[in-house]
């Protein structure tokens, strides 16, 4: 079996996880998709469990989730492996995914999710691929999310969003993904109730979510990791948390830091 491929943005070697699922390594990132403790079992525990999906679900509503990073899919699978846990969800989710790799997504979906046909679109600049089924509609974007996001809300396809699962590559390696100019797109992009969910519990990224207007939570990382970050537009941060941040000489990341 064949355990590397080519993408637009080089190879990608294909790894088997802890849990008996797959992610891929990034020639381009230098860097795992996820833990390799397990792909998903991570994916579950920071984002399905995160963002709080069940109880969401349980409240039978129209439901609106951005998956910052398409990668393998394991993100999109978790969602619909909780929804069907969930018959009395009656009403609709509609998910959405950002890829810099159409090669990645392409291979991902075929790997992942094969029982889903996506159809490949073009509106304007806006190239991205679609699923609809009987309770969702599904469409990941390609290209960079700074662009294609702002686009695609442009033109009615970004509903406001009710959970975010933060999941590029990581700050060192994809600074773009993690400024106080992303998350406050993030923001303006969401409902009240939005609930946002991130393994990175870096201290430049909690800054850079309290910049743009978040509040700042605490949480247990996944396996050996011991802590990661959600984030909600309600309520406050925790005082220890602030004077945390205050201490530390850590910077928020801004757009015009990365070259």
């Amino acid at each position: 079996m064949n355990d590397t491929f080519k993408g637009q943005l080089g190879s990608y070697r294909i790894l088997k996880t802890e849990d008996n699922s797959e992610t891929v390594y990034s020639e381009f990132f230098d860097e795992a998709c996820h833990n390799l403790s397990g792909a998903y079992a991570e994916t579950v525990h920071n984002y399905i469990r995160g963002c709080s999906i069940p109880d969401c679900f349980a409240r039978n509503r129209n439901f609106s989730v951005l998956d910052v990073g398409f990668g393998v899919g394991v993100g999109l699978k978790a969602l619909l492996d909780e929804l069907e846990n969930h018959p009395e969800f009656t009403h609709h989710l509609s998910y959405y995914s950002i890829e810099l790799d159409e090669e990645l997504f392409l291979w991902s979906a075929h790997a992942t999710l094969p029982e889903l046909k996506f159809i490949r679109k073009t509106e304007s600049d806006l190239i991205y691929f679609e699923c609809v089924t009987d309770k969702t509609i599904l469409k990941v974007f390609i290209g960079d999310g700074r662009t294609t996001l702002p686009l695609a809300r442009a033109l009615g396809h970004l509903l406001p969003l009710d959970a975010i699962f933060q999941d590029p590559f990581s700050p060192k390696k994809n600074p773009a993904l993690w400024t106080v100019e992303w998350f406050t797109f993030l923001k303006d992009s969401s409902q009240p109730t939005v609930q946002l969910s991130t393994y990175s519990s870096s201290i430049s990224i909690r800054k850079s979510l309290r910049e743009s207007g978040w509040t700042i939570i605490n949480a247990r990382g996944f396996a050996l990791k011991k802590t990661m970050t959600k984030a909600n537009l309600l309520g406050e941060t925790a005082p220890e948390l602030i004077d945390q941040l205050n201490r530390s000489p850590s910077k928020a990341i801004l757009d015009m830091d990365i070259s």
